[in-house]
């Protein structure tokens, strides 16, 4: 008897390993996770399975190896090796391939023929994959760092320059004034206007000017002797202020603001006097008789005051609208007067000063959209009420 080649032999080798890897071409699958069986099965194409609830098919068996295909969504898994133990995924879960035997094909119940009308697809279990774990970042520990405790004030809101215009009426705008004449002191009268004016509003800058086409003064003097009155008459004025306020404090609508401001003020009319004298007549028999005479002089006269103003507003502001209170004090006030009363023939000169150095105003506001109404009223000092409105460019 002859010996066999060597690739006889070879060949002999590999039939043989096959030959115990899946014998009789009977096979089952073991769920690597509970190890449940599923099979036997026939390595053979066309072969129905039931693996996991889901019905696949032997597709394109070939030698030693084998795929299988989802008769619910068509995706063919494999070719994997048909040897006893290999691993193959199949669905969504690992099952190991096992060689059984033919006899075992009795014993277990076969797989049921599809009938012939529509079946119901059965699909595949969704399992939904778990979210991908964030990147973890190290925050590095902050080195040589103290605590800061919060300011006990809230911070001052975004002052974005606002650009804001006032006009305003004021049917009452008195200013209470000492008179001296001849440096005493001769009447408590007010200077009376009527005035229109404007005001200017611009990151914390303010301005302000007016004019009075109306303006009188009465009892400048009264009671006096020799000059029984005088009063200023058809007179006009004019006034110019600039300045500049700043935000102290804002919080829950209140804002408290304090600043400073100058101010120019100028009026000019007519001065009527009224003033009497004594005349002493004698007659041929030695007999004096006193007469009084009465006499009204006019002349022009120009008042005019530089004064500088420190203020205090406190306001409340909601969306529409607002109440606001500024207190005014004058530390540096100066009158200074052109003009002299004439009586005789010597020539008095006038002089005027502030009553009360301080003004309180009150006020409010309503606007809507960019429109602003307002109305407020001064006291102390200046007599004042004011009516306008405004718009915030």
């Amino acid at each position: 008897m002859k010996p066999l080649s060597k690739t006889t032999a070879a060949c002999a080798a590999f039939l043989t390993l096959f030959s115990l890897a899946i014998a009789g071409d009977v096979f089952s699958f073991q769920n690597l996770r509970d190890s449940t069986v599923f099979g036997p099965y026939h390595l053979r194409k066309g072969e129905k399975l039931n693996v996991g609830g889901i019905t696949y098919e032997v597709v394109t068996p070939s030698a030693g190896r084998v795929s299988f295909r989802s008769l619910s969504s068509g995706v063919v898994y494999g070719p994997v090796q048909a040897i006893d133990g290999r691993i193959c995924v199949i669905g969504n879960a690992s099952y190991c391939l096992r060689a059984a035997a033919e006899d075992a094909l009795a014993t277990t119940p076969s797989f049921p023929s599809p009938p012939a009308g529509p079946t119901e697809v059965q699909r595949e279990p969704f399992v939904p994959q778990p979210p991908a774990m964030p990147e973890m970042i190290e925050v590095p520990e902050p080195q040589n760092q103290s605590y800061v405790p919060p300011p006990d004030l809230r911070p001052l809101p975004n002052s974005q320059p606002v650009f804001r215009v006032l006009g305003w009426l004021a049917p009452i705008d008195n200013t209470s004034v000492d008179w001296k004449i001849d440096s005493s002191k001769s009447g408590d009268g007010e200077i009376e206007r009527t005035s229109l004016g404007g005001d200017l509003d611009w990151n914390n800058w303010i301005a302000s000017v007016s004019f009075s086409p109306s303006v009188e003064c009465n009892d400048m003097a009264s009671g006096g002797t020799g000059i029984t009155g005088a009063s200023l008459e058809d007179g006009t004025g004019w006034s110019l202020a600039g300045g500049y306020r700043r935000a102290l404090l804002s919080e829950d609508g209140w804002t408290a603001k304090v600043g400073i401001h100058g101010q120019i003020r100028q009026e000019s009319g007519d001065l009527s006097v009224q003033s009497v004298s004594r005349i002493e007549e004698t007659d041929t028999n030695g007999v004096v008789t006193v007469r009084s005479k009465h006499r009204t002089q006019t002349s022009s006269i120009t008042v005019r005051e530089l004064s500088l103003w420190i203020d205090l507003e406190i306001a409340y502001s909601m969306e529409n609208w607002g109440l606001y209170a500024l207190l005014s004090f004058q530390p540096i006030s100066d009158y200074n007067v052109s003009g002299s009363i004439q009586y005789g023939a010597v020539d008095l000169s006038i002089d005027a000063e502030r009553s009360l150095p301080l003004d309180v105003m009150f006020g409010g506001w309503y606007g809507f959209d960019r429109w602003r109404f307002f109305a407020d009223l001064t006291l102390a000092a200046d007599t004042r009420f004011r009516i306008g409105c405004g718009y915030d460019f």
